[in-house]
């Protein structure tokens, strides 16, 4: 029975050090926060906490929004709104990832990438089935941060969003767009330029 126990207690402590090799959460969430308020402070960009009343922004000018993301709108669209669950919409970006010490740069504005296609509400499930989809790179950047912009803009919307990784991608770094990263690294998201179209067909 001793050894039973000595072995338990091993494996026990093991695990214990084990599990708290390499960053925790709480590192990666402080780490975040100064790479955002360094982006922020980098390119002069005003937080404000009441969304404007007229819905007009100005060009650095971004309202923090209950789930930690930041919104800049640069056109709010033609006044169609989506229909949760119903609407699909095709999405297009640019972005760079941002983290103290470095950064990485995406599109998927240029000819020969596709947008990326959600269903209002149902975004996770969309990418789910991106991933899946091979050579398709844009479902790093779906994420319930990128769909909350909706709540506020319509169709041919055009905004510019922070999103810390636990509202964006929420995964591992994007190997194949130059990572150098260890794969449980996280990063936050500057989308500089978010597009919206809804597919009516």
């Amino acid at each position: 029975m001793r050894f039973n126990i000595g072995i338990l207690l091993i494996v026990f402590v093991t695990c214990l050090f084990s599990c708290n090799k390499g960053p925790q959460f709480k590192d990666f969430k402080k780490a975040e926060r100064e790479a955002i308020a360094n982006l922020i402070a980098k390119e002069g960009f005003e937080i404000i906490d009441r969304y404007p009343a007229n819905g007009v922004f100005g060009e650095k000018q971004f309202y923090k929004l209950d789930n930690e993301c930041y919104l800049n709108v640069v056109d709010s669209g033609n006044g169609n709104r989506a229909d949760s669950l119903k609407t699909r919409i095709l999405m297009r970006c640019s972005l760079v990832g941002i983290t103290k010490t470095d950064t990485f740069t995406y599109s998927i504005f240029p000819n020969g990438f596709s947008p990326v296609e959600f269903v209002y509400g149902r975004i996770l499930e969309a990418k789910i089935i991106t991933k899946n989809q091979t050579g398709s790179d844009g479902w790093y950047f779906l994420s319930p941060g990128v769909e909350t912009a909706l709540q506020y803009v319509g169709e041919n919307a055009i905004v510019r969003m922070i999103i810390p990784f636990d509202n964006g991608q929420g995964t591992k770094y994007p190997y194949g767009i130059g990572s150098v990263y260890q794969d449980e690294y996280r990063v936050a998201l500057y989308l500089d330029r978010v597009r919206f179209v809804f597919d009516n067909d």
